[in-house]
Parts: structure tokens; sequence; C-alpha cells
């Protein structure tokens, strides 16, 4: 391994960071036989529920305890302002056509929210707390000022004690900010105003949704506050060996007093841990202690292992005060960033040129160290990119369940938390620390914005959400944005500080891409040849893709019909106006984009075509990189697709549609991540003369196994031109195997590859691939037929009856498809071959292929 310095450690002496949490001696504690935890008293008032909402209005005529507000209507509070337009019924659904028009007008104004509750005058020290306003906001209690404030992600937070009354009215008054409203055609319009604020910035006229966010989109509460004050406890592992744990709280205020620890699997039966400790402060100290856990278990990503995690209860007691009690979730895992390991063979070499342009090859200290190991152990990083699930930041549990459960059934370890959306909820980090899904959370800002952004908003997101975030074992990075052009704005090097200072355990990385990372687009909004794609590499790809509409039956849930039944993709309708640009604006003219890769399919005449043909463009452009950079380990260290999620129905760069269904592009990306899988290194979507043979193999589960790689290639009639057997023993997480060459009559008439992973006689994975489809445009259509018979038992049950393969074989469920889930899709079935599918609903099921006749109903 290099001896470099690393670009983190560098750009650490440059943040110039007060010290680590963890860099504060370490204090002892008592091993205890019975539970110290003491229960907390601190207590807290939920203030969510029915609001009224109105617009517009002077302060004179809104804030009078007796003022009637006869505009209102009922706001449920948390929501956004659409959010509750849509459920009274005063606009219509904003995914559906252009109804997003009416929820973009109402953003421009200004927004009124009045809450009346009692209270008991239990409390020594009340705060009013909320978490979440957008964007810039004026609040009043009992006609009582009490602030401004501008950000949506974290504060304000009042002292109120003197204020409250047995029965009180709260009031709140959204501006309309952040706002810079450009038109640029009748039907849509693009907000710069979003750089000004602290906001996502995907709703905004980006991204096929420009529906501003304004409203109290998160919780209120009222919350007594105890005299010594204890930021939310930091808990990480210092040694994932021993199962050493620290323990650090920050306290304000002088105290003395005790804690009591809790250690308890949460998701596993094993032994509970109890510890005690006394503490004296004086000012702001941070106390640090550690602790080692008992027959502890390390958690790991997904595909490398468990997630076995623990859940500590902590209590603070201090001296005549509110008890103060803490649960968190902990997972035991280390996280190490080295540097990407230096090319060995001359086929590394010549892969490690092609990935910097002149330009990049900088010296090693000028570079992040890309290669992450857990728990010691170096892993390739399968990932995509994570956007914001709702343009009116709807969140339901549920949501969060089904995009979660198929990221991890993709097979991806990483979700890049890109910056155009928000610092993610609890849930979803709940949610991911039990699944293994990692997580690269980064800052709201893009591109420039870190230049016009408010400094001191940024850095109060920044805080609040690391302290509330840093001890999930999921998240494994922080980042300051996404393509910033700005990093040397003073507030990048601050988040780098902060991130130091209130963790240190994991890196942060300025942007992406930077120092190494790369994200292309070349295939998509240059027009370049497919051939671009497959040329892709760098040590760490973090963004890359190609946009595709939804399903059908997705389509029609936001396209009325008649628009779906005539299509011409050249008119201003629904359909073509939820693309990522709206297709309204004469240079903005999304669908010549999707068109171009689509048409190198077949002639698109109907909306199910271009479905189809755009979903299989999006699945050759992100297969090939994904697999291109998987062979090339470990000289390279990862690869993130745009992207899993959608912030709105639309077509787009994500592999599972707004409603959480997946396309054909998801189960192509899912094979090309299988942990064991079997490919071929391509240069261009039309044959060539060698395509390396190449069995990756992350966890080196066929270590030693008698294994046999087969090869067939198919004509367009689809008749064998040849089959390539070779035999070998596994022991490499990439093994390459001797080349396939093909004859020039070959690869003149191949039209398909199909390839079979044998381990020990048995099929473990199997794939193919299309070649030379776009030199005669409809080729695909053509095929001559095959047929499928169909059973269902405990699984779905495929067999292919016919004389020729079954190609592009999908089992799909139109009446539940957004819970639908197969264990795989989309597949080649040689004739005579069966194969069993896992899925969860076994009714209403309908099996298609690119050759099928009439498919086949169950």
């Amino acid at each position: 391994m290099s001896d470099r310095i690393s670009l983190e450690l560098l750009e650490k002496e440059q943040f110039k960071p007060g010290a680590s949490p963890y860099e504060a001696p370490a204090l002892p504690l008592l091993p205890q036989k019975e539970n110290p935890v003491l229960s907390g008293t601190v207590q807290t008032v939920s203030l969510n529920g029915v609001y009224q909402m109105a617009a517009d209005g002077e302060n004179e005529s809104r804030l009078p305890e007796n003022a009637v507000w006869e505009d209102a209507i009922k706001a449920n509070v948390p929501c956004t302002v659409a959010t509750a337009l849509y459920e009274a019924g005063k606009i219509p659904d904003p995914m559906f056509g252009k109804n997003d028009a009416y929820a973009r007008e109402a953003a421009y104004r200004t927004w009124w929210f009045r809450k009346e509750f009692d209270y008991d005058g239990s409390m020594a020290n009340p705060r009013l707390i909320f978490e979440g306003v957008c964007h810039e906001a004026d609040f009043w209690l009992n006609g009582v000022y009490l602030g401004h404030h501008v950000g949506m992600f974290a504060g304000p937070e009042f002292a109120v004690k003197d204020i409250l009354k047995a029965h009180n009215t709260l009031t709140v008054k959204i501006a309309n900010s952040p706002a810079d409203r450009k038109h640029y055609s009748p039907y849509a319009d693009y907000d710069d105003g979003w750089k000004n604020g602290v906001v996502l910035n995907c709703v905004y006229g980006w991204h096929y949704a420009s529906i501003p966010s304004r409203g109290i989109w998160q919780g209120v509460t009222l919350a007594d506050k105890p005299r010594l004050s204890v930021e939310r406890p930091f808990l990480f592992t210092e040694d994932y060996r021993t199962g050493r744990v620290g323990l650090c709280l920050t306290v304000s205020g002088k105290a003395k007093g005790k804690i009591g620890i809790s250690v308890k699997p949460k998701n596993f039966e094993g032994k509970e841990d109890y510890f005690s400790a006394g503490f004296m402060t004086e000012e702001k100290t941070t106390l640090h202690y550690s602790f080692s856990v008992s027959d502890f278990r390390l958690w790991w990503p997904n595909g490398y292992g468990e997630q076995p995690l623990y859940r500590v209860e902590i209590s603070v007691c201090a001296e005549n005060d509110l008890i103060q009690h803490f649960t968190e979730t902990l997972g035991i895992r280390q996280i190490e960033m080295r540097p990407a390991a230096e090319p060995e063979t001359e086929e590394q070499k010549a892969w490690r040129n092609a990935a910097y342009s002149e330009d990049q090859k900088q010296p090693d200290a000028k570079q992040y160290n890309w290669q992450t190991v857990i728990n010691g152990k170096p892993i390739f990083i399968k990932g995509t990119n994570w956007c914001t699930l709702d343009a009116l930041l709807r969140f339901p549990n549920e949501r969060y369940d089904r995009f979660l459960t198929l990221a991890k059934e993709q097979n991806l370890q990483l979700l890049r938390a890109w910056g155009g959306g928000m610092p993610e909820s609890d849930y979803f980090y709940n949610k991911c620390d039990e699944l293994g899904l990692l997580v690269q959370q980064e800052w709201p800002t893009c591109w420039d914005s870190p230049k016009t952004q408010p400094y001191d908003a940024l850095c109060e997101t920044v805080i609040a959400h690391t302290v509330r975030l840093r001890n999930h074992p999921s998240l494994v990075r922080w980042a300051g944005g996404n393509e910033l052009t700005a990093f040397h704005e003073p507030i990048v090097p601050k988040m780098g500080a902060l991130a130091w200072e209130l963790d240190g355990t994991r890196p942060y990385h300025r942007t992406s891409p930077y120092a190494g990372s790369r994200h292309d687009y070349g295939t998509y909004w240059e027009k370049k040849p497919m051939d671009h794609s497959l040329s892709l590499n760098a040590v760490f790809i973090g963004e890359f893709g190609m946009a595709s509409f939804p399903n059908l039956e997705s389509v029609a849930r936001y396209v009325p019909d008649e628009e779906i039944e005539e299509f011409d993709p050249s008119a201003k309708t629904a359909l073509t106006y939820h693309t990522p640009r709206f297709n309204e604006c004469a240079e903005l003219i999304d669908m010549e984009h999707l068109m171009l890769r689509a048409k190198e399919f077949w002639k698109i005449k109907t909306t199910a075509d271009l479905i189809e043909t755009t979903q299989l463009a999006q699945a050759v452009c992100l297969r090939h990189v994904i697999e291109a950079q998987r062979a090339a380990a470990p000289v390279a260290t990862g690869v993130c697709y745009y992207k899993l999620t959608d912030v709105y129905p639309a077509a787009s760069w994500s592999t599972v549609d707004y409603y959480g269904v997946p396309k054909l592009s998801f189960y192509v990306v899912q094979n090309a991540f299988n942990p064991v899988h079997i490919m071929l290194s391509f240069r261009s979507i039309s044959a060539t003369e060698a395509y390396p043979l190449i069995v990756l193999d992350d966890c080196l589960a066929l270590s030693g196994k008698s294994c046999a790689a087969i090869v067939t290639g198919y004509d367009r009639s689809l008749q064998p031109l040849f089959e390539r057997k070779v035999d070998f023993v596994p022991n490499e997480q990439v093994n390459r195997l001797a080349s396939v060459f093909l004859t020039k009559e070959e690869q003149e008439k191949l039209l398909i590859f199909s390839l079979t992973l044998l381990c020990e006689e048995k099929p473990i994975d199997q794939t193919f691939y299309f070649v030379n489809y776009a030199k005669t445009p409809g080729v695909l259509k053509q095929l001559p037929t095959s047929k499928i018979e169909a059973t269902v038992k405990d699984d779905v049950i495929l067999k292919n009856t016919g004389v020729v393969p079954a190609v592009g074989v999908m089992i799909e469920c139109p009446a539940e498809d957004t819970v639908f889930t197969a264990s795989e899709n989309y597949l080649l079935l040689a004739p005579g071959e069966e194969k069993r599918i896992k899925v969860n609903v076994k009714h209403n099921l309908r099996i298609t292929g690119l050759n099928l006749k009439n498919g086949v109903e169950l």
C-alpha cells in the first residue's frame, strides 16, 4: 500500500478544525450487575396536528387575538402548503398532468399558520422547538414576537416561559422566500432563488418538479429544558477487533452527577452490559467514556455479512436537575479510507492511464483516498444516487420501506444522499442501519450555490444534522454538496471543519466529483454515441446515467388516457412535460435526448414503444459501466449510477419510478451488481473481435470450487453461432478468464450473447447482452417467436417450450406493481430451460418478452 498523505488529511490542516469529541481524555466506566439507567423526566408536548392556514394579509389583520381568519383552511402540520391545499381540495393533484402549475402559483405568496393549544404550567423552563420551517419565517406566541428564522432544515427554538398562558395562540408567517422566479415557457418556470436559501433544490424547476417548498414541514414541540445542557450522545467504534466503543457527551453548565448506560442487542439475542460513572463539569465540557461490548458482533454492509444492532440507553442525572434520557442505536463497525490500489498488471496500468485526462493526472497528495475499508476489509462500492422521495415532502414510513428494500434487493451498498435533496430522515437512516446500506450524506448545496447561500443557515443545518446522524453505522461519508464549482467558498471548508469537530470518524469530501471521482452524461446530454458510456472509467464514478420513461401503468397515473393513446413526441402534452426540463422551451427539448437512444432499438410508433426502448437504452448504458468498473477493481474502487429514486413522476434517470415500480433497467442493474457475476468486457455496442471473459466474486464464495463459464452467441434468427466453455477454479474477486474471440462472420451475424456460470455443475449466475442492434433498428422486434409455460407454486416456474430462446422475459403484476417484487427479471431462457423466480405476489401475474407472441397471464 502506498505511503501517500491523503487529501483528507491535507484538507484537515487547511480547515483548522477544533478537536474531535473522541480526542478528549478517556474517563473510566464501572461495569454494573444491574441496569443503572433511570427513565427521563424531561416533559415534551407535541404541537403537531391541525392548524389554520391562510394566504397573504398584513400583520395588523392576522395577529390580533380575536382575529377571524375567514379565508383559512385546515393544514395537518407537518406539511407543505401545496399538500394542505391539495388535501383541502383547493388545487388538483400536482402530480397529474400539468397541475403542478397550481401548486407553483401558491408557493409565491405569503402564508400564515395558526394553532391554539392549552398548557398546564408544569414545565420549569419550556422551549418552543421547530424542527423544520421552509424557508423564511416570523413567529409569535400570544401576540408576542419571538423572532425571525432562515433555513429549511433546522430550528428555530425559543424560550417561552414568560409568554405561555393556560390557553395559547401560536402564529407563524412564512415568506415567499427564497424566490427568483424566471419564466421560460407558459407552462413551467425555473426559479434560481434556491441559491439564496438552504432548501432542497430539486423542486425549483430542475429535475422535473417546479413546486418550491413552503410550510411547517417538520414537527413542532413544547419541551422542558434542564439546567445542564447535554448534546445528543455520540457513539462510535474505537476498535472493531475488540468491540471497544466510545461514548462522548458534550455538556454545557456547571454540574455534578452520574451517568448510567445500558447496552443490549436490538435485533438479535445476546448478553446485556451495564456501566455507570460520576462526572463533574465547570463550563462546556466533552466527557469521553470507553467501554467494551460483551460477545460483540460486527455490523457489515449489504452482501458482506449481517447487521447486528445494539440499543444503547443513557441517563444523565445532574444533582437538582431533570433526568435526561437518551436511546441510541449502535452498530460496531469501523471505517477506514485507503488509497486505491496501484496498478500491477499492464492491463491495470493501461486502465489507470485512461481513467485520467492530462489535467487530472495529479500527485497522490491531491487525490482522496477512495478505497472504502469496513472492519479491515476493502470493499468495492456498488452504489446509486438517492433523490428526495416526494416533491410535496410526504414521507410515510411505507414509502421508505419500499425504496430501501428495493435498494437492498438490487445488491447496492451505498446510497449517495445527493446535494440536490435533503439531510435524510431518522427513519431512512434507521432502515439503512437494518439493511446494511451505506450512506454518503451531502449537504444542500449544488454547483455555484455556496457563493450566495446564507452562511449561518448552512452552518446551523450542518451542526444539527451531524449531531443527529453521526451514531448511525450506515453513515459512511460526509460531503459538501453536488458538483460544486464554488468549492473554495468559505462555507465549504467550514463544513469540513464541522465534520471533524462534531464527528471525525468519517471522511469529508468537498463535493462530488472531486479529486479522483467522475460524473458523466455524455451519452445523454451531449448526444454522444452509446459507445462513449462503454469507455467510462475513474477510480470512483459518482454519477452517470440515462433517462427513461416509467412503465405504462405508471405513466397512466399522471398522463391523461387520450394523450397515451394519441402518441405525439413533438406535442406539448403531459407526457412530454413530465421530463427533466419539461420539454417546453426551444433550446431545452428533452424528447430529442430520449428519442436519440430509443430509436436505435426500433421505430417509435406508440407510447409503449417509447417506454420499452428508453428503458432498454438505460439498461445498456448502466450495466456496461457498472460491470467495467467492477472488473477494474482494485484500481477502481466503486461506482454509483444516477439514480434509484424520483421526486416526481416523470421520464427520468431512476430505475424505480416515483410510485415505487421497478423498470426493466432495475433488474438489469440488479444482475450487473450480483455478488457473483459472469460478464464480458465491451468496448462497443457493435460486435468486436475480442471480449475478455470475467467472473466477479465479491466475497470469494467460489474460491477453490470447480466452475465453468459458458458463452453462447445467437444470430438474428436466434440460432446458435458458437459456444465457448472455460473450466476454471476461481480464487480472486476479479477472475479474468480467456477472452472470447470472434471471427469476422461471427461479428457480422451476432445479435445476442448468453452467459452462464456453473459452480459444481449448477448454474449460479446468468446474463445476456444485445450486440449490433443499432446497425439494424427493429431487429429485436423481428425475432422468431418462442413460448413460455408458467406455473405458480412456492415460486413462479418458467419453462421455455419453444424451439428458440425466449428473450427479455419479464414477470410483472400490473394490478399490484407498487408492491410487487421478483428475485430476478428480464431473462433469456434457452429452449427447454426452466427457471424458478421468487415473487411476493402470486396472482394477477403477466409474463412478457421480446419474442413471446401473446405473453402469459397467471
